[in-house]
């Protein structure tokens, strides 16, 4: 038996192996630094010695020189400027001074003073003497500057030797220490591996033995470093595993003796599992010879006849309990059988691992039915029963794809009149029938031929190939608004509707069917904007009046933020005094390019994409804010559009704008048409009331247009009721017309309501209207609408041209 052993030979650990190394490479670092800055200081100074010394002498001696070259030729020249001269030989001797103070040798400096000595002899001799020196005394001085001159430039090419020596000194002394710190360095490293690996090496030997499985190793520690701690943990591994397996070996032996009894409880559990799972299973091994079946599979399939009758039973039970070579698919999948009693059985093959086939059989017939029923609702309208929009979709992209012989495919997108107001007045019990009952009408008149489809609300739509293309479609239009013209009888109510349809045919067999239906639905749009109950082919120009639209929708956005709007104002008078007692807000548009457009062109618009409570708000703090400047005795009145009941905080909104404006309520009327009252009358008589409540008074618009206005009159007392522009045209050449003014003002007498009138235009029609009591009169007789500005001139020219007496 191998003996592994380890013995520490130094008893330090491996970290402070480690640091006392760091720590050497520190200090070899840090001497040689400490030598190359010593080198650096000794250059430096002698650098600094050759500029202080060398440079600046030899410069402060030349231009002592110079002044005393210059001086002398002056003096050569008959100059005899003795001021001059005396000054230019003082800046000399200050020159002379820095010399001596930056002298490089001991014969420099006598030099030097030799030349401070001969120059102050000229001075003096300039200051003292009346002649000028002549040139022979200053031919001595100069060479005596010519002799300092080169003194000096010798002594600063001593100065450039001196530093190149001390320059390849210190370039070997450096170099030196370099290779000394790569000798400690390595010296450092090899006994730092001599001290390190060899332990780490025998302790990574043992792991090495112990893991390859033998566990007989003789390990020995020695001390307290790691590496012997290692060795300690090894071997206590060592004796800890070889426990384990001992225990081990031990307990298979206790288990080998209950194996058989656990196998048969497994294999009870198995089969208690198999007879109680949902699906049919069947196992088969290589050879495809069936090797277990469970109880489910028997119920499924109870006789050999019904197994006999099923289509496709190349996966299902043979007769004999096993499968023909080759019955069984190559891989694993799945596919369905029907059997004769009408069930669906699904069948699934997984090849196991070994070989052989796990074969599952699934009754699917209730799931098969409940997806059928829920493909039916997906695609079928659940109130009519007719398609709904999904099938209409996928039946039109197949009629587009189809070969029709000649015949034209068309789509009729149908539209009921009047729909909303039975929801409103009858409710959704009765509209739920009544399109029941339009969906069968449509169905007896379609037959066969075609396709009807519920798209949603009171929408429909009719898919259908007419040999004769658009003579066909027109005949069936009509006929649709012939059948459901008469009256439908529901729960003991007759009502009355009608029907709008928009045609589109395919021209070129370039549609699309979205494009199909988006034509249908733009023809369908013409003809309820005309009108309704009339049929209308798809144009594209209708196209065009749409992009027109979405074009409105934009520009009405842009001058919401661009405050584009202006309020005109047009004055409501008193018929029997002739005064003005109040002007209605009226909403101009001034667009940047198309000018002036009409409120009936672009209210609509901003009432179908939610923009009119905006804007509506926007007229009422502007009319508040504007009637405050007028008369204290003429009120304001102010068109509300539905919307602003349904998608605004309105209270809140009439009590911020009189609150901001400071006009007092009762100076404020609010106009409502009739079709209001339609729409949650709950909600909009509370939201009337509390308005009241405020001090505002409350006018319906347009009486006599809508539905049942005597029985709102009843609902909601209000203050005003104006007889629409429609009556007032008729009255002079209609007797009916006028009787039906003359009803409308006694109407408003009996429940104590001011009467106005709308549209008067001629002076005939003001007479009539006095005649019969109308209490207000409103119209182009009087004034047009104009801006705020032109409010104190229109009540002057009525008071003062249509005063009635």
């Amino acid at each position: 038996m191998k003996i592994m052993m380890f013995k520490t030979d130094w008893m330090m650990s491996i970290r402070t192996k480690i640091f006392f190394g760091c720590i050497s490479l520190a200090f070899v670092t840090i001497l040689i630094g400490f030598l190359s800055q010593g080198a650096q200081t000794k250059l430096s100074d002698t650098a600094l010695e050759i500029y202080d010394d060398a440079f600046q002498s030899m410069n402060y001696l030349r231009s002592a020189q110079s002044i005393i070259l210059g001086v002398s030729r002056d003096v050569a020249v008959g100059e005899n400027n003795r001021a001059v001269f005396i000054d230019q030989i003082q800046s000399a001797l200050d020159a002379l001074d820095v010399v001596r103070e930056r002298t490089m040798s001991q014969r420099g400096d006598e030099i030097a003073k030799h030349l401070q000595t001969s120059v102050s002899n000229l001075q003096a001799l300039l200051r003292d003497s009346t002649d000028i020196p002549a040139r022979r005394d200053f031919q001595a001085v100069e060479q005596t500057f010519d002799k300092a001159v080169s003194l000096y430039a010798s002594d600063g090419f001593q100065k450039r030797r001196l530093a190149e020596a001390l320059v390849q000194e210190t370039r070997i002394q450096t170099y030196a220490a370099m290779l000394g710190s790569v000798l400690i360095a390595f010296i450092i490293t090899l006994l730092l591996n001599r001290a390190i690996v060899p332990s780490i090496q025998q302790s990574v030997r043992v792991a090495t033995a112990i893991a390859s499985g033998k566990l007989d190793n003789r390990i020995e520690g020695q001390g307290s470093s790691e590496t012997g701690l290692l060795l300690q943990a090894l071997a206590t591994m060592q004796q800890s595993i070889s426990e384990k397996i001992g225990f081990i070996e031990r307990l298979m032996a206790q288990q080998a003796s209950s194996y058989d009894v656990e196998i048969a409880a497994q294999n009870a559990r198995f089969e208690t599992a198999l007879d109680h799972m949902t699906l049919g299973l069947r196992m088969f091994d290589v050879g495809n010879v069936l090797v277990v079946e469970n109880r489910r599979f028997s119920e499924l399939f109870s006789t050999e006849e019904a197994v006999a009758g099923v289509t496709g039973t190349h996966l299902l039970p043979m007769p004999q309990g096993a499968y023909p070579v080759g019955s069984l698919p190559a891989s694993s999948g799945s596919h369905h059988c029907v059997l004769e009693d009408g069930r669906t059985i699904e069948v699934s093959a997984e090849a196991m691992a070994g070989g052989g086939r796990v074969v599952t059989y699934e009754d699917i017939t209730d799931r098969q039915r409940a997806e059928a029923r829920l493909s039916h609702m997906v695609r079928h309208d659940a109130l009519t029963g007719l398609p709904n929009r999904v099938l209409f979709r996928e039946h039109l992209h197949l009629e587009k794809s189809a070969e029709h012989g000649g015949g034209v495919l068309s789509v009729l997108c149908l539209d009921l009149d009047r729909f909303k107001a039975v929801n409103d007045t009858l409710g959704h019990p009765v509209g739920d029938e009544l399109l029941r009952e339009t969906a069968r009408r449509l169905l007896s008149t379609i037959g066969e031929a075609g396709m009807v489809v519920r798209l949603g609300g009171d929408e429909f739509a009719i898919v259908q190939v007419f040999a004769n293309g658009r003579a066909d479609a027109e005949g069936l239009a009509l006929r649709i608004i012939e059948v459901l013209s008469p009256p439908f009888e529901i729960d003991g109510h007759y009502i009355s509707i009608g029907v709008s349809v928009g045609i589109a045919q395919v021209a070129d067999g370039t549609e699309t069917p979205d494009a199909l239906l988006k034509n249908a639905d733009l023809a369908l749009y013409s003809a309820k904007a005309e009108g309704g109950s009339i049929h209308r082919f798809f144009e594209p120009s209708m196209n065009a009046r749409v992009q027109m639209r979405r074009r409105m929708e934009v520009d009405l956005r842009v001058a919401i933020a661009d405050q584009q709007f202006e309020v005109y104002y047009q004055p409501l008078v008193n018929a029997k005094s002739g005064l003005v007692v109040a002007f209605e807000a009226l909403l101009r548009w001034h667009h940047p390019e198309r000018g002036m457009v009409s409120p009936a062109e672009f209210i609509p618009i901003a009432e179908e994409t939610g923009l009119i409570p905006v804007i509506g708000l926007w007229v009422l703090n502007r009319a508040c804010r504007d009637a405050t400047a007028w008369p204290s005795d003429v009120k304001v009145a102010i068109n509300l559009s539905p919307l602003q009941f349904r998608y605004r905080n309105l209270v809140s909104d009439v009590e911020g704008a009189l609150r901001t404006s400071g006009l007092a309520p009762s100076r404020l009327d609010l106009e409502i048409t009739e079709s209001l009252m339609l729409q949650n009358s709950d909600v909009t008589l509370t939201t009337l009331h509390a308005l009241r409540a405020l001090g505002i008074g409350i006018a319906m618009d347009d009486f006599g247009t809508g539905f049942s206005s005597l029985s709102y009159l009843c609902q909601f007392p209000f203050d005003k009721i104006k007889i629409d522009r429609s009556f007032i045209r008729e009255m002079i050449d209609n007797k009916d017309g006028l009787a039906i003014v003359n009803a409308v003002i006694m109407l408003g007498e009996s429940l104590r309501m001011n009467v106005v009138a709308e549209g008067v235009e001629t002076v005939e029609q003001r007479d009539l209207l006095c005649q019969a009591g109308c209490h207000e009169l409103q119209g182009y007789l009087f004034s047009r609408p104009h801006p705020e500005r032109d409010v104190a001139k229109i009540i002057s020219l009525i008071y003062s041209k249509y005063t009635v007496q």
